[in-house]
């Protein structure tokens, strides 16, 4: 980014794409409840590579860290939402790449994912 004034342009035009996607289901509510929290990190950081720990996270999210946990790895890292690049430790919190969403593999979800994680709680299919 070139200036602080880009970044929150970037961060506004993510915020509307999260905002304006179908989140279905409670898991899908969850996701984006986890989200607009990443989202306010970033604002904070002055950019899309916010710093968060997964308990400042869960709390701004109202919810657990289980909870979180399972969001991460079923919604939101699946399907392009979010990236940790670097894992935190002590009093720092990790380096997450905020991301459009979207970009990944139709089905957001990959071989791994048990059937149970497919179903409409996802967040739309790329060009659905």
């Amino acid at each position: 980014m070139s200036s602080r004034h880009d970044a929150y342009e970037v961060l506004a035009a993510l915020r509307d794409r999260i905002e304006t996607t179908p989140w279905h289901g409670e898991r899908g509510r969850t996701a984006l409840r986890v989200l607009r929290a990443h989202l306010n990190f970033a604002e904070i950081a002055g950019g899309p590579l916010p710093r968060a720990s997964e308990r400042q996270t869960a709390e701004e999210a109202g919810i657990s860290r289980t909870t979180l946990r399972v969001v991460y790895k079923t919604v939101l890292k699946p399907c392009g939402w979010l990236r940790r690049l670097r894992v935190g430790h002590g009093r720092e919190g990790s380096t997450w790449y905020l991301g459009d969403g979207g970009s990944k593999i139709p089905d957001c979800g990959g071989p791994a994912l048990l059937s149970r994680f497919r179903s409409t709680q996802f967040p739309p299919r790329p060009g659905t």
